[in-house]
């Protein structure tokens, strides 16, 4: 039990210093908007910064933000849930169809994504991918391997709670949420 504990504690350690780390992105995006906002009202544009790369850079902001918490969320429980069947289900029952959701559900997907995300990341690599518009911003490959990067951390997610669910499930006493 010590080992899966130990196991999704480091797991659950990596994926806060990502979703800590990237929360500072709301900051950038916000001085981003602002910026954006404030010179097409006023129609100052600083040379090769125009709207199109700040509203570019703004959705890439977005993005890493929502790939980088992903596997915060999943952790720390605050994903969106449907709790119709296992409200009526006992703890034990609780621990049993978040493994089930976790093996038959989560881990398949996130595999599959990750599978996906790599080609996707990798092609717009390789064609050394930018904007479609003339004055956007170029190398979209880099939010494309962030969202590559967001679904590792998913992935590392899912088995954090997955090895803990195992050991509530092999030892309930031993198990216990990780700290908010």
């Amino acid at each position: 039990m010590r080992i899966l504990l130990a196991v999704s504690d480091g797991l659950d350690r990596l994926i806060g210093v990502a979703g800590k780390a990237s929360a500072w992105l709301l900051v950038v995006n916000t001085v981003v908007i602002c910026f954006d906002v404030v010179t097409r009202k006023f129609g100052f544009q600083l040379p090769g910064l125009g709207s199109t790369r700040l509203q570019e850079l703004e959705w890439h902001f977005h993005t890493a933000i929502f790939a980088f918490w992903l596997g915060l969320t999943y952790i720390r429980n605050g994903h969106v849930r449907i709790d119709i069947l296992s409200l009526r289900l006992s703890p034990r029952g609780r621990v049993i169809v978040e493994i089930l959701g976790c093996l038959l559900f989560a881990l398949p997907y996130t595999l599959l994504l990750l599978y996906g995300g790599w080609d996707f990341f990798e092609r717009s690599w390789m064609q050394n991918e930018s904007s479609d518009a003339p004055t956007g911003l170029p190398a979209r490959y880099i939010i494309k391997f962030v969202l590559f990067a967001g679904i590792v951390l998913l992935l590392l997610a899912v088995l954090s709670v997955l090895c803990r669910r195992l050991a509530e499930l092999l030892a309930p006493a031993a198990a216990t949420e990780p700290p908010r």
